[in-house]
């Protein structure tokens, strides 16, 4: 089952993720960054150095969680995403298939000679005010 299209249209016109993980000392981390969301497959692609913090604890423990919001200055504008995720470092056609979703979304990115993560959705739920006060919807991954 699909995530709900309201929350599918919010993933697609952001482009900025903020991300958590527990680091090598299980200790709290967090960062942003640019996102390309596939549809088809229910993740997110995302460039990151392997010396970056985050890169370092996604290969020692792939949960991930993290969020997508606007910053609106009314409550009753509200909308956001949290996220649970499975971090994948992608190689050979998987990289190139990610690569190309990416540089359709960010052309400056090809300068730029990271790894490409998929952050493979597994939870969300969305906050939407402009439903009604604190109106969620979830959404999880079904077992295949």
């Amino acid at each position: 089952m699909q995530p709900n299209h309201k929350m599918i249209k919010f993933i697609k016109e952001q482009h900025v993720l903020s991300l958590s993980v527990l680091s090598q000392n299980n200790q709290p981390w967090a960062c942003n960054a640019f996102y390309v969301f596939d549809e088809e497959l229910l993740c997110f692609y995302i460039l990151s150095e392997l010396k970056t913090e985050h890169a370092k604890a996604m290969i020692i423990n792939p949960k991930v969680a993290g969020t997508i919001c606007i910053t609106p200055k009314t409550i009753a504008q509200i909308q956001g995403i949290q996220f649970q995720a499975i971090a994948t470092l992608l190689t050979n056609s998987k990289a190139d298939h990610a690569y190309k979703y990416y540089y359709q979304a960010f052309p400056f990115a090809r300068v730029i000679k990271a790894p490409i993560w998929s952050l493979q959705l597994q939870q969300l739920k969305m906050t939407n005010n402009l439903l009604g006060f604190a109106h969620k919807t979830h959404w999880v991954r079904e077992e295949c």
